[in-house]
């Protein structure tokens, strides 16, 4: 299912491209319709199927991970906390940084209301 998914993405990236969505003048219209085959150029196609290639790839490489991932956390739990700290460090690392400038932005924020209320009180 997840590869179907990932070839419809693919899908939807190459057509768009195609040269059946340009736009062809009136002027330069024939009376009788002609019936031409639409012709998708080469690297369009070699594109698409590249984007296919990464998502299978990392789908299938996702699935190696995640089955280590199972083996090392049932046969040696200690390590497998390890491997989860060192894995979530960017996220802690990226909370923080979010918290604090947060933090600050709140804080001026209250400093600047407390000081405009302290000028109208003198005023």
């Amino acid at each position: 299912m997840k590869c179907l998914l990932m070839l419809f993405i693919a899908l939807l990236c190459v057509v768009p491209a195609s040269a059946a969505h340009r736009h062809i003048p009136s002027r330069h219209r024939v009376s009788t319709p002609r019936k031409t085959p639409v012709v998708v150029p080469w690297k369009t196609v070699a594109a698409g199927g590249a984007a296919a290639g990464t998502l299978v790839a990392a789908y299938k490489v996702s699935d190696g991970v995640e089955e280590g991932i199972k083996t090392v956390a049932k046969e040696n739990p200690e390590a497998f906390a390890d491997s989860l700290s060192v894995l979530t460090w960017p996220v802690r690392w990226a909370a923080m940084i979010l918290f604090l400038v947060f933090g600050c932005g709140v804080a001026k924020k209250w400093l600047e209301h407390k000081t405009n209320l302290t000028r109208k009180d003198k005023k």
